[in-house]
């Protein structure tokens, strides 16, 4: 019985001792069969002190003790060792696989990590590893601590020696890879943390522009968290150092120390600023300010290089900061105030502290599983706290929109009291309106009557001057004649001017009273220009129509007026032996601005100095007249009633330059319709009878 108990003794020993099964070099494996759970064995040297070779042998060899999972060292003095079989087969020493087997050794907060790999023989090759080793140095190019394997000559196990030492906690996971998996693990890490850093720093921005346009300094200093948030996560996974700092990575161990206690100090003023500690809990802002300033000379602590002193004590601040805060929380709760985001937010924030300090004091295994739960719950207390902002400005929307109702009904009474002064006030204007129509109607009789006498005794002067200018007379004498002539020159004028004021006064009074029917254009055309080329035209205006007989729907006494005005225009500027030229024609695409359908376009051409660029545009303004043609008389109404005469017809005027020099005035009127047609014989038979 004693010899059955003394081997039983013996075999628990030896399976207590048993060695860990070798990692295998086998693609056949899935990726997850390759990584380091259930291969590890780990040894603490409290000194520090011990080299591989020593640690090889006994008796540190045998006080390895083997893990299940990950490894997680925390918070240590002096180093840890981790070492593991590796193992290949005869396929893979026959035919390699392509780019090698590489060693995947994911240790974020490692200061120095050297590997000893399996060499030629039973030599080992050394590389290093870690945060405040350069990365130029690495074998992969990547911010992923990987090396690569060199090829086994045989397909024993041989070991793989780890050594870990640092300031931070200690961890380390991985597994064998190929090179298209490394590059696959690269690319994922590389666009999560660029994904998380990209939204955190966009919702900084959005809180920034928010917190500026409210305004409200809450938003400010969540934006001053999330940047430091931003800034913690990328020390976090090295991109400063891939980034900027490849050659100075004890700059980049720094950074990140010092974004750790720089994001504490944010979150205990962010704290204060969104609780309203102020006015909350006053005796609680005093504290949190007061720690403020604590984090913010541990920044100044971590940037000289000290952070492994107060690496645990920042934790346990950040997990009792954390317990106050949702305690605050459930307060505000109690006295009615919605504050069940900001508790979600922080009640997450404590999970994520209390699964951190627990990792780092190596409570809970360093795994996927908590390096996951971290990354979401950091993104999910981000969100509740920017819900709680945005709830706390969606209030103050509802508190602003009910005064302003309350506003409103203010308003509206002295609208209403304002509304009824102002329809006395428009009472009176209208009175005063009448009186104004009623002095303007005397103004017009007047301007009337005193056009009427002028033409009397301006008409005897012609007459008079007439007499004198006649040689059969026996008056003829030179000095006599001539002053005559003079005379009869200012009374035609003066007739002229009298005339077209006249005639502008009729324009306005018999717009409401058009008497419309079909004109031959032609006919008239070939009337006004004879009438024209027999007095001051001496024969220069030439017609050219391009249709046989284009008929338009008009006034006839308004047309007259119209083609009068475009060629007495144009005899006006042009030289006085230029050819003047009327061009008529039918267009199909309507008028532009009047009716659609056909309409007849009249052009009146010359060969005068057209018009300048600065006049085009106040051609057709009443009484306008151009620098240059203010000797030549007229007092520029001649083209504005051209333009009134088109758009009362439903047609349009336009002017404009010539290429080869000279102006053209182009007046489009409608061209009748068979609607039109019937309405106007309908007119000539009730006229008739």
């Amino acid at each position: 019985m004693a010899g059955i108990v003394v081997a039983l003794l013996l075999f628990l020993c030896m399976a207590s001792r048993a060695e860990p099964p070798a990692l295998r070099l086998d693609p056949e494996l899935s990726f997850a069969e390759r990584t380091f759970d259930g291969h590890l064995q780990v040894y603490h040297d409290a000194s520090g002190m011990l080299s591989q070779s020593e640690v090889a042998l006994p008796p540190y060899s045998q006080r390895f003790q083997p893990i299940q999972a990950s490894f997680n060292g925390g918070y240590s003095h002096g180093a840890w060792w981790v070492r593991f079989p590796l193992q290949t087969t005869r396929e893979q020493r026959a035919d390699p696989i392509q780019g090698g087997w590489w060693l995947r050794l994911s240790a974020p907060y490692v200061d120095t990590m050297d590997v000893w790999l399996p060499g030629a023989g039973e030599a080992l090759v050394h590389r290093e590893l870690g945060d405040l080793r350069s990365s130029l140095l690495r074998d992969w190019p990547g911010t992923l601590p990987a090396v690569r394997l060199l090829n086994l000559v045989d397909d024993q196990p041989r070991w793989v020696w780890v050594r870990l030492a640092g300031a931070r906690a200690l961890s380390l996971s991985g597994g064998v890879s190929s090179v298209r998996e490394l590059a696959d693990v690269q690319q994922k890490i590389t666009v999560a943390s660029a994904g998380a850093i990209g939204m955190v720093l966009l919702l900084a921005f959005v809180s920034l522009v928010v917190g500026v346009a409210v305004p409200d300094r809450r938003f400010i200093a969540y934006a001053g968290y999330l940047s430091t948030l931003a800034l913690l996560f990328a020390s976090s996974q090295d991109l400063p150092a891939s980034l900027g700092l490849l050659d100075s990575p004890a700059a980049a161990v720094r950074l990140h120390s010092f974004s750790v206690c720089l994001h504490t100090a944010a979150a205990f003023a962010f704290a204060r600023s969104l609780l309203d500690m102020a006015h909350q809990f006053p005796r609680m802002d005093r504290v949190f300010q007061a720690l403020s300033v604590v984090c913010a000379l541990a920044c100044i602590v971590a940037l000289a290089g000290g952070f492994r002193h107060i690496a645990l004590p920042l934790s346990v601040l950040w997990v009792l900061m954390s317990i106050c805060v949702v305690s605050q929380c459930a307060v505000l709760l109690r006295r009615n105030v919605e504050a069940w985001p900001s508790l979600i937010g922080y009640a997450v924030y404590l999970a994520l502290g209390v699964q951190h300090f627990a990792k780092n004091l190596q409570w809970l295994p360093y795994a996927l599983t908590t390096q996951y739960s971290y990354a979401i719950g950091a993104i999910i207390h981000i969100l509740a706290f920017f819900f709680t902002l945005g709830w706390r400005v969606r209030n103050r929307e509802r508190r602003a929109l009910a005064l302003s109702l309350r506003h409103g009904e203010r308003l509206e009474q002295r609208v209403n009291v304002r509304t009824e002064d102002l329809r006395q006030e428009i009472a009176q204007h209208h009175l005063t309106h009448n009186q104004l129509t009623m002095a303007l109607r005397e103004q017009q009789g007047m301007l009337a009557m005193v056009s009427h006498e002028f033409r009397t005794p301006l008409g005897t002067i012609g007459g008079a001057a007439q007499i004198l200018s006649d040689e059969r007379l026996g008056l003829a004498r030179d000095d006599v004649k001539r002053e005559a002539e003079k005379i009869t020159r200012t009374v035609s004028r003066m007739r002229d001017l009298m005339d077209t004021l006249l005639a502008d006064q009729w324009l306005e009074a018999s717009s409401e009273s058009m008497s419309r029917r079909d004109i031959d254009l032609a006919e008239l055309l070939r009337e006004k220009i004879d009438e024209h080329n027999e007095g001051s035209a001496h024969g220069r205006i030439r017609l050219s129509l391009e249709a046989s007989h284009p008929t338009v729907l008009a006034d006839e006494t308004l047309l007259h007026i119209a083609l009068d005005n475009l060629l007495t225009n144009a005899l006006k500027y042009a030289p006085a032996t230029s050819p003047v030229e009327v061009r008529a024609c039918v267009l199909e695409g309507g008028v532009t601005g009047g009716t659609a359908g056909a309409c007849v376009a009249v052009q009146v051409l010359d060969q005068g100095p057209g018009f300048r660029p600065p006049d085009l545009p106040h051609v057709f303004d009443r009484f306008y007249r151009a620098e240059g043609a203010r000797r030549i008389p007229g007092i520029g109404l001649g083209l504005h009633m051209v333009q009134r005469i088109a758009l009362l017809h439903g047609g349009s005027v336009a002017a404009a330059n010539r290429a080869e020099g000279g102006a053209v005035v182009t007046l489009t009127l409608p061209c009748p319709t068979a609607g039109d047609v019937a309405d106007g014989r309908l007119a000539e038979e009730v006229t008739s009878q």
